[in-house]
């Protein structure tokens, strides 16, 4: 049972502006601190590793395939991002997964590949460590997070982590779920994206950038993302859940061919709902650029 209590926020080390937002949402709850504007989950897992499943890096079959293709395709948009601001250089990706993003950006960047020591990976040139522990005498040009950030206890010291490790005038760029999006706002407890307990922080636009402030970064840009690979199936699974539907119990139960052709349908307008939400500046995923500020 999870003590009303209020825990200190991960990010500003006091309790006295948190306040409970969501309870028990899969034996966790998650507190917002008006302090750093973020959220967090609590209590943090003492074997995080228990819930990733096998195949949370890469699904197996033609489920896969397809997943790993529509992954790729959309790899596109964070190509520009860092086209915009970096020619060429050293990247460091926090949270690489197989390393696929390295393979699309070309000749002129060398990426560090990241993990969790416990990450159920095949790509041995991908280093599964703490970060927080990592010792390197390495500088980079750019440390990325795409949709990474939110799955650590203490993203301001992974910022300032990050701080250390970059060269004068270094890039951080995050790809991450908005916590205080409409779509949040509406689904509340139900909300896709909140995934507890693998999600351990729920950062918001205004939160970003308190923390990237405090950890020595100046924000160059901040943006809504048009991220169908993500937000059009969290729309279906969020809507699902308000109905108490797991849909992962569904894949189990029938041919995934079969319960495809049943949500066919709601996909197609969760497409639609997505596009409506980014035009008006409200997509469930937040894009931020910040540049080292150098001492």
């Amino acid at each position: 049972m999870i003590k009303d209590n209020d825990p200190k926020c991960p990010n500003c080390k006091t309790p006295k502006k948190v306040g409970i937002k969501f309870r028990d949402i899969n034996k966790f709850n998650i507190y917002y601190c008006k302090l750093c504007q973020n959220g967090f989950t609590y209590p943090v897992p003492k074997n995080i590793s228990v819930y990733y499943h096998s195949n949370y890096w890469t699904s197996p079959g033609a489920f896969g395939k397809t997943k790993n293709l529509i992954f790729h395709i959309f790899h596109i948009r964070r190509i520009g991002w860092i086209k915009k601001y970096l020619i060429k250089g050293k990247i460091l990706e926090i949270g690489a997964g197989e390393g696929n993003f390295e393979k699309f950006l070309g000749g002129n960047y060398k990426v560090t590949g990241l993990e969790f020591p416990s990450a159920k990976i095949k790509n041995e040139k991908i280093l599964k460590t703490d970060y927080l522990k990592w010792k390197t005498s390495r500088k980079f040009d750019a440390v990325i997070f795409w949709e990474s950030l939110e799955h650590v206890a203490k993203p301001e010291e992974y910022l300032k982590k990050s701080f250390g490790l970059l060269k004068n005038n270094g890039f951080v760029f995050i790809e991450f779920p908005r916590f205080d999006c409409l779509e949040s706002r509406i689904f509340k407890s139900h909300w896709f994206h909140l995934d507890v307990p693998r999600h351990l922080v729920h950062l918001t636009d205004n939160g970003i950038t308190i923390i990237l402030k405090r950890a020595g970064f100046k924000v160059l840009k901040k943006e809504t993302v048009f991220a169908p690979e993500y937000t059009v199936w969290g729309f279906i699974e969020s809507t699902l859940d308000v109905f108490h539907i797991k849909s992962t119990d569904h894949f189990k139960k029938t041919k995934f061919s079969i319960f495809f052709l049943i949500l066919l349908p709601l996909i197609g307008i969760s497409f639609l709902i997505e596009i409506l939400l980014m035009v008006n500046d409200e997509s469930p995923i937040g894009f931020v650029a910040a540049r080292k500020i150098n001492v």
